[in-house]
């Protein structure tokens, strides 16, 4: 019992524990786990100081970031031979960081990965703090994203990467039904078509718990039309937290672009917009009564815990009862004018307290990002949404004329955040040169100095003046 004790790894160790928990279940694949270190952090002036110097030195595959396809790219452009994918071996890279801290776990090249490896690292991975992503290019089934869904309740995982795992129930949507901590989730190269992406719009469209969380989506390179991109849209026009999103080398036209885009500026709401947001609202003022209801009797009951220490506390005298008595009775009468000034004291302290709990009401069709006109309500947009890839579609010269004027729109009205201020359309059939490209290019630029300047100015702090005397 004691040599096994000893052999036996600590659940702490990933790289020895799980293939250790897989071999004692007697699992008929072999887990053959790399380890990986992430490149160090490397600032923006010394890269860009570091091009100047070495400008003509070509970089090796070892200065590849661990996150880059570009290596992988490369090496299948040569014409090397890729490597040979065993059912039997389950191929897992476990990335470090520079303090040995796991951060990510990679499931590369695998034709199946049984389910049972995925309920070992849903038991440990509560023990790997660091640990924030996790990659799958392969070997995914039914129940694969059931069980990912599991270790986000009991991990600190943020991103979900997904590219060039084909999967056939694409079931993504069920990543995003709960209330979780994901913020990144990339579904690149997955063949997935307008039915998975109405699925997954519907779980991103207000108040649903991943319309408050997720911040980038990539749906590059799949099968995504018009119809999708009015999917979109139709979720843009509540979701105020997604602030990147990537639909390149898809099959929009101008039409499925200009779905996304109308979303952005001011849009008329439909009486079933209206109806909903009220009914938030109301939902909201219901819950806020509870609370304060609550918090009242608490109050109370705090007080008279308080009133009856303090009796205890003091003995008083069998002489002085009398006189006590006889004074209780006189002020009986401006007790009773009090309770009333009394039970205003308690709601005001009780509706401070749930204010500061409960949070002001928050909703894209509020009074705030409302306005209306000749008796119809508009909303203002959407103005997260700063990164937008539409590269490698069907779009023309009507899109650039109908982007121009959105970023017109979101300079004029001058919102915080301020709207698109990075935005790729190469690959599509645009002309070479015209004064809507420069224009468009002239207003990123002026709304990234912009974006960059305002977080400098907050993040910097003023130095001090020292004065030295004579």
């Amino acid at each position: 019992m004691d040599e096994e004790s000893e052999a036996r790894p600590s659940p702490d160790n990933f790289l020895d524990y799980l293939p250790w928990a897989c071999k004692q279940l007697q699992m008929q694949c072999e887990i053959a786990i790399t380890k990986i270190y992430q490149n160090e952090y490397v600032s923006v002036a010394t890269a860009e100081k570091s091009k100047r110097i070495k400008s003509k030195i070509k970089l090796t595959a070892s200065r590849y970031d661990v996150n880059s396809d570009q290596y992988r790219d490369d090496v299948s452009e040569a014409g090397l031979q890729p490597i040979v994918v065993d059912n039997k071996v389950i191929r897992i890279s476990a990335v470090y960081d520079s303090f040995d801290n796991l951060v990510e776990i990679r499931f590369e090249r695998n034709l199946n990965i049984p389910r049972m490896v995925l309920k070992v690292i849903a038991l440990i991975i509560r023990f790997q703090s660091f640990i924030s992503k996790v990659t799958i290019r392969g070997g995914m089934d039914k129940y694969t994203v059931y069980e990912i869904n599991k270790m986000m309740t009991s991990s600190n995982l943020t991103e979900i990467c997904f590219d060039g795992a084909f999967l056939k129930e694409a079931n993504y949507d069920i990543l995003l039904e709960n209330s979780t901590s994901i913020r990144s989730l990339s579904l690149s190269r997955c063949k997935i078509g307008d039915d998975v992406i109405k699925k997954i719009s519907a779980k991103l469209t207000f108040p649903s718990p991943a319309s408050l969380t997720l911040n980038i989506l990539n749906i590059s390179t799949n099968r995504l039309t018009d119809v999708g991109a009015k999917y979109i849209a139709e979720a843009l026009r509540t979701n105020r937290r997604l602030c990147y999103l990537n639909v390149s080398g898809n099959r929009i036209t101008d039409d499925g672009l200009g779905y996304i885009l109308d979303s952005l500026v001011e849009f008329p709401l439909s009486c079933d917009e209206l109806i909903s947001a009220r009914a938030r609202h109301m939902l909201y003022l219901k819950q806020k009564n509870v609370l304060i209801e609550r918090m009242i009797e608490e109050i109370k009951a705090g007080e008279f815990d308080k009133r009856a220490a303090r009796r205890k506390s003091t003995r008083v005298p069998a002489i002085r009862r009398g006189k006590l008595e006889k004074e209780s009775s006189l002020k009986s009468l401006a007790d009773a004018k009090s309770l009333a000034n009394m039970d205003i004291f308690y709601y005001d302290k009780a509706v401070s307290v749930v204010e500061n709990t409960l949070g002001e009401f928050s909703d894209p069709y509020s009074a705030g990002n409302t306005i209306e006109r000749y008796g119809t309500v508009y909303c203002m947009g959407c103005n997260s949404l700063c990164y937008l890839n539409v590269a490698y579609n069907n779009l023309s010269y009507l899109s650039v004329k109908k982007i121009l004027s959105v970023l017109l729109h979101q300079k004029l009205v001058d919102r915080k955040p301020r709207g698109l201020i990075n935005l790729c359309i190469e690959g599509n059939s645009l002309p070479a040169s015209c004064r809507e490209l420069v224009q468009v290019d002239d207003l990123l630029e002026a709304g990234l100095v912009a974006h960059s300047r305002r977080y400098s100015n907050t993040s910097k702090k003023r130095p001090q003046s020292k004065t030295t005397p004579r």
